[in-house]
């Protein structure tokens, strides 16, 4: 029995064009998931350290 592909060639090479031309946007979006992720699991005391850590870089990125 073979197995139906459900993506079509034209829109997997779409797909590695895009991921080629915004390397930089995907990672971020990678990262932003995963940070997401970890949030959902993480417990009251890294959810806390988180938000003290997320406080100073703002801070420095974002100086008022």
């Amino acid at each position: 029995m073979t197995e139906k592909k459900k993506t079509s060639k034209a829109q997997l090479d779409a797909s590695n064009r895009w991921n080629e031309k915004n390397k930089a946007r995907k990672y971020y979006l990678a990262k932003r998931s995963m940070a997401r992720s970890y949030c959902r699991v993480a417990t009251k005391e890294d959810l806390e350290a988180l938000i003290t850590f997320a406080n100073e870089k703002l801070a420095e990125r974002f100086p008022e």
